[in-house]
């Protein structure tokens, strides 16, 4: 089958805040029309788009902080001068006391910090992913209607001057007196009908190469072509395999299942709490009538967890486990939302391709053919004037729904992608095999 027709759209800008063609200049009421491929702006959106960019970024930044929680807190260095008899004398000092000190905490302590840090680091990359994903949806959906309008147009433009023949062959019959001028005045109508179409069609491409110009951060006077047909593919997987899929490769999905381990492991932190925390600390004593250091000492201590399990008692033990609980319903709230999604979307690409089918096979070459054999008959005196009008009327709106379920088709698969996680294209095929 042909393609769903992937326009080569007019987008030559920076998505949503940078400028991807910072050289165009907007010159009074001059309409530009510009052309780009659709993977070709995808990967400049994604260099420039400032809300990808931010995820981005908050993963990096997390990552780079999952090294420091494993480490304690900096070591401590003193300074004691003792038997001053003023604050600010040094020089009534009796010695000076040199002191180093570190406090570890429990090892638990530190492996449990650290891998919260990670897995939060681990959460704001398929954030960064899902982010990914939720672009390319914002920017596929108004592309694909922009290309159901566009068609629709074609559509209207072919049927315009399929009814300018219909006009000639009723004119011509009428002139013969073969006919009443009704007939000739009800040609005439359709004609002008049509035009009616066209102009509101038109208006109808004006808003929507508007909506997607202001999208992709382009003047919404910019008007956009249609390029080349590509080859429509279908998806190979089943409902089951898609929602497999969803619940391995869905990165929202991915995020909650560490954010289940993120506050089992928080968890575990707040239950270790009470455990002793060690200091040790050196000390060097230099008396000040012998200039030398003649003592040294040294100190171990551990933290009496007194606070700790009062707090633990007290609600953040329960308050840990609520938390997991918390997280495990999230995360089977949206693994609910997400089957459902794919559900939908699946269904979405199954009922449209059929309809598409149907076009192609059926009803198409049906309606093409009724219209030549109306035509045909009524120049010879065969058939009524309303036949051939039937015809005309059926095929224009056969080849518009066609048009339109090709868009809802790419619609639904880029549903299906945005639901699933996964750009779906490891198991497709030309719907022509």
């Amino acid at each position: 089958m042909k393609t769903g027709n992937k326009i080569k759209v007019t987008v030559v800008a920076a998505i949503l805040g940078g400028s991807l063609c910072s050289n165009s200049v907007y010159a009074g009421h001059q309409h530009e029309t510009k052309t780009i491929k659709f993977e070709s702006f995808m990967a400049e959106a994604f260099d420039k788009n400032p809300g990808l960019r931010a995820k981005k970024s908050e993963y990096e930044s997390k990552r780079r902080r999952v090294f420091a929680a494993f480490l304690p807190e900096d070591p401590e260095i003193g300074v004691d001068f003792e038997g001053q008899s003023d604050f600010f004398d040094f020089d009534s000092k009796m010695n000076t006391e040199y002191m180093l000190s570190q406090t570890i905490p429990f090892p638990t302590k530190l492996l449990l910090r650290g891998s919260v840090a990670a897995k939060e680091a681990d959460m704001a990359y398929q954030e960064y992913l899902e982010e990914t994903r939720d672009l390319i949806w914002h920017i596929e959906q108004p592309y694909y209607e922009l290309y159901m309008v566009k068609k629709s147009l074609e559509v209207l433009l072919e049927n315009q001057d399929l009814l300018d023949q219909i006009v000639k062959v009723v004119k011509a019959r009428y002139e013969s007196n073969q006919v009443m001028q009704d007939e000739f005045l009800k040609a005439q109508i359709e004609l002008e009908k049509n035009g009616i179409e066209v102009f509101d069609m038109r208006e109808k491409e004006s808003v929507t190469e508007a909506h997607f110009a202001h999208i992709v951060n382009e003047p919404l006077h910019t008007q956009y072509e249609l390029g080349e047909e590509e080859t429509r593919s279908k998806l190979l997987f089943s409902r089951d395999e898609m929602e497999e899929i969803a619940l391995e490769k869905r990165p929202e999905l991915k995020m909650l299942r560490i954010a289940i381990d993120k506050a089992k492991a928080s968890g575990r932190l707040t239950q270790t709490e009470w455990l002793p925390d060690i200091t040790g600390r050196l000390e060097e004593r230099q008396f000040e009538e012998s200039g030398k250091a003649r003592e040294r000492d040294a100190f171990i201590g551990l933290s009496i967890p007194v606070w700790s399990l009062l707090k633990g008692i007290g609600g953040t033990w329960q308050a840990a486990n609520d938390e997991v609980a918390a997280a495990e319903a999230t995360y089977e709230d949206m693994k609910n939302e997400v089957l459902l999604k794919v559900h939908e979307g699946y269904s979405k690409v199954k009922a449209a391709h059929n309809r598409i089918d149907t076009y192609e096979n059926v009803i198409l070459p049906q309606s093409r053919q009724q219209v030549e054999v109306a035509l045909s008959s009524y120049a010879g005196g065969k058939t009524i004037f309303l036949s051939l009008i039937d015809a005309q009327r059926n095929l224009k709106m056969a080849q518009m729904e066609y048009y339109e379920s090709i868009a809802q088709f790419e619609m639904g698969l880029s549903d299906l992608r945005l639901a699933v996680g996964d750009d779906l294209k490891s198991k497709r095929e030309d719907l022509r095999t």
